[in-house]
């Protein structure tokens, strides 16, 4: 399946998320400096439009 990168907000690193571990209040966790957040809110209006452009190129 298909991935979306986030980059860290703190480290700057990015991280790629398989669109199955993205869901409304999903944790994502930077590998590198260690960082949580919960995925809500605007981030997750973002991600929901990037899911939408992966399913329509996918068909």
């Amino acid at each position: 399946m298909r991935s979306i990168s986030f980059s860290c907000p703190v480290c700057g690193r990015k991280k790629e998320y398989r669109i199955e571990e993205l869901f409304e209040g999903a944790t994502l966790r930077c590998p590198f400096c260690q960082l949580t957040l919960i995925l809500h809110g605007h981030m997750w209006e973002d991600v929901q439009r990037e899911i939408k452009k992966i399913r329509e190129e996918d068909g």
